[in-house]
């Protein structure tokens, strides 16, 4: 997720973000690892030519997901497994800097006016059979 390296010189390793790093080089049998400096930048992963104050960012998109469901008998004795719709949530992540994230508050704005703020959903135990 929005991350890369660039190589810098030396000079520059007590700059913020800067760390000391390896390139491997292998030629037949042989490896050689050469010690080099890279510079870590996090990137907006919508805009990637921001990288000031970006944050990574979690959340939740609410879906359904088809089960099998129990099965139905048949008038012949055959039985036939149901699909059930079973509410769902998919969780993301992404590095979003301070325009990207208004613009994700903006695209959310009409649902979160018209829905009522809640506690996350406790997660429920699963018990072993």
């Amino acid at each position: 997720m929005g991350t890369r390296f660039i190589e810098v010189d030396e000079s520059r390793q007590g700059e913020p973000g800067v760390q000391k790093g390896g390139r491997t080089l292998t030629v037949g049998d042989q490896s050689f690892t050469q010690e080099i400096w890279v510079k870590v930048e996090s990137y907006d992963d919508l805009d990637p030519t921001v990288t000031g104050d970006v944050h990574l960012h979690t959340f939740a998109v609410p879906g359904m997901e088809v089960r099998v469901g129990a099965a139905k008998n048949d008038e012949d004795g055959s039985s036939e497994f149901e699909p059930r719709l079973i509410p769902s949530v998919q969780y993301y992540r992404i590095d979003l800097g301070p325009d990207s994230l208004n613009k994700l508050h903006d695209a959310l704005e009409p649902f979160i006016a018209a829905a009522k703020e809640c506690e996350p959903p406790k997660v429920r135990k699963v018990r072993a059979k």
